[in-house]
């Protein structure tokens, strides 16, 4: 039966402010979807830390919720599984990583950057102050491959299409680039801006 006050349901025989408060509790729909999202975020947020911090191996539900500061059976709800989670932290990353791109990329478009200084910049981050978080979703995705779970890239590809070239080659760019990147962000010794930039320059065949 619906409860709301224009079809003589339960709730319009309440007063208005009882309505409006049980409202303002998230008792609708609206409300417990708005304090589901938030929990999920708050939960991507701890394993991605956590994870970045100290590896896949030491994800687990207790330590996620001890991080979240939250019940284990709440993080256990949204992901029944280590699984879930670490796809999860993966797609989050990836989400976040693609929506930087989109950023840096329709800057390029707008002409106030090259392609080659958006890809450098990019990298660049990735290898240096990004790369405990970048190695750590490697290592994700590595886990979760030998799991049978593949990780989808969300839309990069066609992405680097859009600045004209064919899907095989933005494919042989992505896979050059990703490749750089983890060696370089495995690398204990620093990558300098300029190493990236000739990387970049040598892929993507002397753009300006």
């Amino acid at each position: 039966m619906a409860e709301n006050a224009s079809d003589g349901g339960p709730t319009s025989a309440l007063p208005s402010d009882v309505v409006r408060a049980r409202r303002d509790n998230g008792e609708s729909g609206d409300g417990r979807h708005r304090r589901g999202a938030a929990s999920r975020r708050l939960i991507m947020d701890a394993a991605c830390g956590l994870v970045t911090t100290t590896g896949v191996e030491s994800l687990t539900h207790r330590r996620v919720a001890a991080a979240a500061g939250m019940p284990p059976a709440r993080v256990s709800y949204h992901f029944p599984t280590v699984d879930d989670l670490l796809l999860g932290a993966a797609q989050e990353y990836l989400q976040r990583f693609e929506a930087d791109l989109r950023e840096r990329a329709s800057r390029a478009a707008r002409g106030e950057e090259s392609v080659v200084q958006m890809c450098t910049a990019l990298l660049h981050e990735l290898v240096t102050d990004g790369a405990p978080a970048f190695l750590a979703m490697v290592g994700v995705r590595v886990s979760l491959a030998r799991r049978g779970i593949c990780v989808q890239d969300p839309g990069i590809v066609p992405l680097v299409q859009s600045f004209g070239v064919s899907e095989s080659r933005a494919r042989s760019i992505g896979a050059s680039m990703f490749g750089f990147a983890v060696l370089a962000a495995a690398d204990p010794s620093p990558t300098s801006r300029a190493e990236v930039e000739s990387h970049v320059r040598t892929v993507i065949g002397g753009r300006p």
